[in-house]
């Protein structure tokens, strides 16, 4: 049950966040002869089906990683390498993929180019959402996770 309390508390904060990205990234990449509305929502669609999970996931041994490789650092310290980590590692992939989506892959250097632009327009809202998860929102949902109400 807990488990299922959890899911609640995170899932309208993710989909904010995979709501902001797509359509930064849409914005973008999108071709002029498309409808911003229809192409957004097929790469938020996407993010939310299979970025989702999947960064569930990547969160999980990113922050396994970080624990490892970074253990003298303070807490603090790790939590905003963990958040930095995945804003850069999932904002890539989404960009790689919006990218494609709306774009195709007419050659390597225009993809590149296309996708690269895309990341660097949604990275620093990716940076200041990493910085915002690791230094309010990650604690205060661990502190209430831990304690009573979460259970």
């Amino acid at each position: 049950m807990n488990h299922i309390k959890k899911i609640v508390v995170l899932l309208p904060v993710a989909m904010l966040m995979i709501g902001l990205f797509t359509a930064i990234m849409t914005s973008v990449s999108i071709l002029p002869e498309h409808a911003f509305f229809p192409t957004w929502l097929k790469a938020f669609t996407f993010a939310f089906l299979v970025m989702l999970p999947s960064g569930g996931i990547l969160f999980y041994f990113v922050n396994k990683a970080v624990q490892r490789v970074f253990p003298s650092f303070s807490v603090l310290q790790r939590n905003l390498i963990h958040g930095l980590s995945m804003a850069v590692i999932m904002e890539t992939i989404l960009a790689l993929v919006t990218t494609f989506n709306n774009r195709g892959f007419p050659s390597f250097e225009l993809f590149l180019k296309e996708a690269s632009l895309s990341l660097l327009a949604a990275l620093p809202v990716g940076i200041a959402m990493a910085c915002l998860m690791s230094l309010v929102i990650k604690p205060r949902l661990e502190a209430h996770f831990s304690s009573g109400t979460a259970a």
